[in-house]
């Protein structure tokens, strides 16, 4: 059975002979009946305060879902852009090694050509330089022979004589 302020200052009581005190009962049951509205007003109060902290429990618990869910989602996407930094990184390092084997490889073939072009110009240089000595040679023969016949000639004068005494 519920009781209330109200149920217990509406009591009464059947009258003895030789009972208790109408009054003093009465006045006992008055503080009774005040001190049980008391308490159903802190029940109310503290049902309603246990009503709200658990709303406020609720919403801290779902928040902490929330959160761990962000921070689980803020790790993988974490974990996905360092992988993904991880093979670019990659990618840049097989793309940089191909590119300098490539220049290398170029390089190569250019001192190979350039090499190749030295070999050509000291063959055409060695050709020339015997051409400019046959030339030489052919115009000191020609010095030689020419100096030669000058030495032969006799002068003029001496030409008149000799066809003067003929």
């Amino acid at each position: 059975m519920h009781l209330t302020a109200l149920d217990i200052q509406k009591q009464t009581f059947s009258k003895k002979f030789k009972g208790f005190n109408v009054d003093e009962v009465r006045a006992y049951l008055h503080l009774i009946a005040e001190e049980v509205e008391r308490l159903v007003r802190d029940v109310d109060r503290l049902s309603r305060e246990n009503a709200m902290l658990r709303e406020d429990l609720d919403d801290h618990s779902h928040r902490e879902q929330i959160l761990k869910d962000t921070l689980l989602s803020a790790q993988k996407v974490s974990e996905d852009v360092r992988a993904t930094a991880h093979k670019d990184a990659e990618l840049i390092v097989k793309d940089a090694e191909l590119l300098s084997e490539r220049l290398v490889s170029q390089a190569m073939s250019r001192v190979a050509d350039l090499e190749k072009a030295i070999q050509d110009l000291k063959i055409e240089r060695k050709v020339a330089r015997n051409k400019l000595q046959g030339t030489l040679d052919l115009v000191q023969q020609l010095l030689v022979l020419d100096a030669e016949e000058e030495a032969n000639e006799l002068p003029i004068t001496a030409m008149f004589r000799a066809n003067n005494r003929s």
